[in-house]
């Protein structure tokens, strides 16, 4: 198995960072090379600290070093997840023996993010069963979104966030106020390069941008979302990101139909799923037209979660 120092190494690399970036009184250029050549050895606290001049938590750099988009925790969360397609209140309460399984392995294996991902599950698992009883999606977020009190403080108290904190924004999104959407989703994009830059997280921001986009469709803020589409279009013509580009006239149309603009929606979708088709992207075609059926026939009722631990479109 490769070296810590090679994984150091490929990250700085990655971000286009010198090492006189990271050499301090007690790190110098010489050491430093050594370390990532795999000559020498380092203590736990300059180690740590090399992490956070890199900005990079200790959980991501064990996924990149493992060389695995899966840790341990994160194939545990997915043995949980495929149990989750559910339709009915009946099949939900199947679900509570898949939770205790995975309590059980939380118990004997603590991280932090199992930790807010138990809070998520039992938040999951609780909205949908008013959901079920009739309740409407978006009062049934409200109703249970104390139950991510604890996720919601941490993102509060973080004053640098990293790729973990990204992510966990977009998985707890749900549950947080328009107005706090808004200002986090604005310092992730003033802080994208911190996250871009981080190997296999280059569209992460555009990721999140699709699920808190969703977010204030579900609440129906229409000026919270017109603004973040206002956004997004700006840094996709910046990026000059072209798959971006094809699937922006879909989320044009979720605005209009927001407006209640139905037969102007329908064009737009259709833009996207047209051009996807052409293109030969049949898969991400056909989970557009499942989304598209979903938002002309029932309204906005999902949230939108691109996320290797929920699948690729994943509802609540």
């Amino acid at each position: 198995m490769k070296s810590y120092g090679k994984t150091i190494k490929e990250i700085r690399k990655a971000k286009g960072m010198l090492q006189k970036e990271l050499v301090d009184e007690q790190l110098s250029i010489s050491l430093l090379s050594q370390f990532e050549n795999g000559r020498l050895s380092m203590s736990c606290e300059r180690f740590h600290l090399l992490l956070s001049k890199l900005e990079v938590k200790f959980e991501e750099f064990i996924v990149l070093h493992s060389e695995s988009p899966y840790s341990p925790v994160h194939v545990a969360i997915s043995k949980y997840m495929r149990a989750t397609n559910v339709a009915s209140l009946k099949e939900l309460e199947k679900l509570q023996e898949n939770y205790e399984e995975l309590l059980a392995y939380y118990h004997e294996n603590y991280s932090l993010e199992l930790d807010h991902f138990l809070q998520i599950i039992r938040f999951n698992y609780e909205t949908k069963k008013s959901y079920f009883k009739g309740v409407p999606m978006h009062e049934a977020s409200l109703m249970h979104s104390h139950l991510l009190d604890s996720a919601k403080q941490y993102l509060a108290d973080t004053t640098t966030w990293g790729v973990y904190e990204l992510k966990l924004f977009s998985r707890i999104a749900v549950s947080l106020e328009p107005e706090v959407l808004w200002k986090y989703v604005k310092m992730a994009n003033d802080k994208s390069e911190r996250f871009e830059k981080v190997p296999g997280n280059k569209d992460i921001l555009y990721q999140t941008f699709i699920t808190i986009f969703s977010v204030f469709c579900l609440f129906g803020e229409v000026d919270y979302a017109t603004k973040l589409f206002s956004l997004w279009k700006s840094r996709v013509i910046k990026d000059e990101h072209i798959e971006q580009a094809v699937l922006l006239p879909f989320y044009e149309g979720c605005l209009a139909l927001l407006n209640q603009e139905e037969e102007q929606a329908i064009q737009l979708m259709d833009r996207t799923l047209t051009t996807l088709e052409t293109l030969g992207l049949s898969k991400i075609a056909h989970d557009y037209l499942e989304l598209k059926k979903v938002l002309t026939v029932l309204g906005f009722v999902t949230v939108i979660i691109i996320d290797p631990l929920f699948e690729d479109l994943i509802k609540y």
